[in-house]
């Protein structure tokens, strides 16, 4: 008899958009380390606004599931670190770049949490020395390109809960119009969906939230604002006048000759336990 509803193969799904990245990063894990020791290099601790409103849901969730241990799988900047450091007495971190892991480090030393450690290894090629209450990860995933098996080891590793999560969200109005005046623009693929998905076929029935926030976005001046926004768009496929003309109808001038708009996101976050696994 027949028990779970058909569907696409969202791990095969997830694994074709990852194998067609044009982006270095997605390939090659020199290309990614690169890439983050020079983010790191200029970077200073200062967590997401969405990631606080993540974990404003969280936080009773991990006090009900009694987590006092974590591991989290590509910290970044910290976004998160921190605060689990603060709910637990052990947090470990697992990322292929050297440079994210000291800066996590240093972070949390100067605000007082000697409860960290770090891990340098892939997620993928990492073999856990222990279990944790929690295994977390939030926008951290793009590298993945079978899902199924990093959502396996999430679940092997935890012992009360794994949590995976995702910012994403529709284009907005000005970013489809610039696509549409032959823009070529290139919009992230990726969507907490997935998630759900692969789970499912894993057999897993997982937990979902989504959450809407907004980003304000600012630019000092109309050359910054074209810049900036024209970045998602293949080069030169779009004349500059034309983008300034689609930018300046939806974004505000303030009186110092700023620009400003409000860009509307969701955050998609997925969470099971290991017993759901069958």
């Amino acid at each position: 008899m027949k028990q779970r509803v058909a569907l696409p193969d969202f791990n095969q799904m997830w694994a074709g958009h990852v194998a067609a990245s044009p982006s270095p990063r997605m390939h090659d894990d020199g290309a990614e380390r690169a890439f983050w020791r020079d983010f790191m290099a200029r970077k200073s601790y200062a967590p997401e606004p969405s990631s606080r409103q993540v974990l404003r849901h969280l936080r009773p969730l991990l006090r009900a599931m009694g987590v006092e241990t974590a591991l989290e799988l590509g910290p970044g900047w910290g976004s998160y670190t921190l605060d689990l450091a603060a709910l637990c007495r052990e947090v470990a971190c697992v990322d292929l770049s050297r440079d994210v892991l000291d800066f996590v480090l240093r972070a949390g030393a100067e605000r007082g949490f000697h409860n960290l450690r770090a891990y340098h290894a892939k997620w993928e090629e990492f073999t856990p020395e222990r279990t944790y209450d929690l295994v977390f990860g939030y926008n951290c995933f793009y590298r993945q390109e079978d899902l199924a098996d990093c959502f396996a080891r999430m679940t092997r590793t935890a012992n009360k809960l794994c949590v995976a999560g995702m910012n994403t969200g529709l284009a907005p109005a000005w970013v489809r119009e610039l696509d549409e005046a032959g823009g070529r623009v290139s919009w992230e693929w990726k969507d907490y969906i997935y998630f759900v998905g692969v789970l499912y076929q894993m057999g897993i029935d997982a937990n979902v939230m989504v959450l809407p926030f907004e980003k304000e976005l600012v630019y000092p001046d109309t050359d910054a604002l074209v810049r900036g926004e024209c970045a998602r768009c293949a080069p030169g496929a779009i004349d500059p006048d034309t983008a300034r003309d689609i930018l300046c109808r939806h974004f505000t001038q303030a009186p110092d000759g700023s620009w400003y708009a409000v860009a509307r996101y969701r955050s998609g976050v997925v969470w099971w336990t290991p017993e759901m696994l069958p």
